[in-house]
């Protein structure tokens, strides 16, 4: 499953925030309904970059095709969305439609009274999507379906600075013994290999789990979610942990991995300070807004030659859209999904380089930059969800997290690190 490595320019950093409202259409159908009634409350976490943009002209376009709604839309940065959305569904005054990233979030807030059953709507849809499977797993909860599922984010991809390699005779690696001989270069170089910002964990994560599909396969850590007799503490996730470590250990990683964020990381391999870069397909994206003045590359996350799982990879429906049980204008917000299911609107998300799970979208309206990690998604045998979504709360934002983090700076060792992940999941399951 090898991607031809796609070139392009690379953009600096969007900080262009969502504007905090959309108002579109102020006449009322019929004439006869109040106008609060006909306000759609939108949550949603695309403050920046192509998302941003490709979110406002949906809205914008859905405002101007009809009379009958207007919509409100709030967009919370990243770190906080969900600790807002949280609080918000579980509140007095829900949005109507919110976004969120689906599977145990999905189980949690419908297990919790808090979301609309959606199986109707989604039966009426369902024909239009493809990675079914995945798309239904995302919004399930006891045989019903509680939210719309809208885009897929590939995790098994690293960038790297083509120019950077090029001049110290670097290949773009396909295998992990490649890779880390040319990080192994670039450090002789006095280059960094590797831009990671790990402070807030799941960066670091990433790197975990790009491992673990290699080391375990996806069948094996749906054991340990599922409960059916493997655990976190078995061999091939403890090596895993000890690969990570190892990238640590051997000083591919900047001085600041563990208490550098994100965007710092974003800025380190923006700026030519450093050869590669693992982050989602989001990114893929992003960089087609503002290049800057240096060739880049997206090859596979490179895979170990021993490794016995070559045709699975991370990656998961990260957008999803639920109302709220308490939404004042459920009519409303299901007229907002049904234009954001439209051709149109999907093509607009598909141009913006992000991965629309409605059939032909990406196909027909992809970038071509994009196209080569779309085309490993659907040849993948296997693909699995970031494990903050799969998990509980305190085993994957919290144990996954902080342990992540802990790892890449040295602060707990490999076997630790599965033994806390393991025990914060035992204890969940205790309740």
């Amino acid at each position: 499953m090898r991607l031809r490595a796609s070139h392009r320019r690379i953009l600096s950093i969007s900080t262009a925030l969502a504007a905090g409202a959309f108002l579109a259409g102020c006449g009322l159908a019929g004439g006869g309904s109040d106008a609060e009634n006909d306000e759609v409350v939108f949550w949603h976490a695309f403050t920046a970059g192509a998302e941003s943009g490709a979110i406002k002209s949906i809205l914008d376009d859905f405002g101007e095709g009809q009379e009958t709604y207007t919509v409100k839309d709030r967009g919370i940065g990243n770190e906080e969305h969900f600790t807002v959305v949280r609080t918000g569904l579980a509140g007095s005054s829900p949005p109507d439609l919110v976004h969120y990233e689906g599977y145990q979030q999905t189980r949690d807030f419908a297990e919790a009274g808090q979301l609309l059953d959606l199986t109707d709507f989604w039966e009426k849809h369902e024909d239009k999507f493809i990675l079914k499977e995945s798309a239904e797993r995302a919004c399930t909860y006891e045989g019903k379906i509680y939210c719309i599922p809208y885009t897929f984010h590939s995790g098994f991809q690293i960038y790297y600075n083509a120019e950077l390699l090029g001049k110290e005779g670097i290949e773009p690696p396909e295998t992990f013994e490649e890779f880390t001989a040319a990080a192994d270069a670039l450090d002789s170089a006095g280059i960094t290999p590797v831009s990671i910002g790990a402070k807030d964990g799941w960066p670091a994560e990433h790197w975990w789990m790009n491992f673990i599909v290699q080391r375990c396969g996806v069948a094996q850590v749906y054991d340990v979610i599922d409960d059916n007799g493997a655990k976190f503490t078995d061999e091939c996730f403890l090596q895993a942990a000890e690969d990570l470590a190892g990238l640590a250990e051997a000083g591919y990683f900047p001085q600041g991995a563990s208490s550098d964020d994100y965007g710092a990381a974003l800025s380190v391999f923006a700026s030519q300070k450093a050869g590669f870069m693992q982050t989602g397909s989001w990114y893929a994206a992003e960089l087609l807004d503002a290049p800057t003045d240096f060739e880049y590359g997206i090859a596979p996350f490179p895979r170990f030659e021993d490794a016995e799982n070559t045709g699975d990879i991370t990656g998961a429906v990260t957008h999803v859209f639920g109302i709220s049980a308490k939404a004042k204008n459920p009519d409303g917000a299901k007229a907002v999904l049904d234009h954001m299911l439209t051709e149109k609107s999907t093509a607009t998300w598909a141009s913006a380089g992000l991965f629309s799970l409605v059939e032909g979208a990406v196909e027909e309206n992809g970038p071509e930059e994009v196209m080569p990690v779309w085309d490993a998604v659907l040849q993948a045998d296997a693909s699995l969800p970031w494990l903050e979504n799969e998990l509980p709360p305190g085993v994957g934002e919290d144990a996954i997290y902080n342990g992540s983090a802990a790892l890449v700076a040295g602060r707990m060792t490999p076997q630790e690190f599965v033994e806390s992940i393991q025990a914060a999941l035992d204890k969940a399951r205790q309740g």
